[in-house]
């Protein structure tokens, strides 16, 4: 949501989940986590999503772990850009 926000803000419709999250990987954040490893979300999101697959444990404290390190930061930078 945070990659669609910046994509709208720059009149960009996207039309797939890969483009707003390119668009994360363009802010310039220093976190402890790779900001790569946001494409690790979505893609166990989508197998979750669409082919019923079960995470193990490692994986979902993977996902918290991935969220607690890079969101705040992503929020406001996206936001700083939202509002230029």
């Amino acid at each position: 949501m945070l990659g669609d926000a910046i994509l709208i803000s720059k009149g960009i419709k996207s039309e797939d989940h890969i483009a707003p999250i390119n668009e994360l990987f363009k802010l310039n954040i220093k976190t402890q986590r790779s900001l790569r490893s946001i494409d690790n979300l979505r893609r166990l999101r989508h197998n979750i999503n669409y082919y019923g697959y079960r995470p193990n444990l490692e994986e979902v404290k993977d996902a918290i772990e991935i969220t607690k390190t890079c969101f705040d930061f992503l929020y406001k930078e996206a936001l700083k850009k939202c509002q230029n």
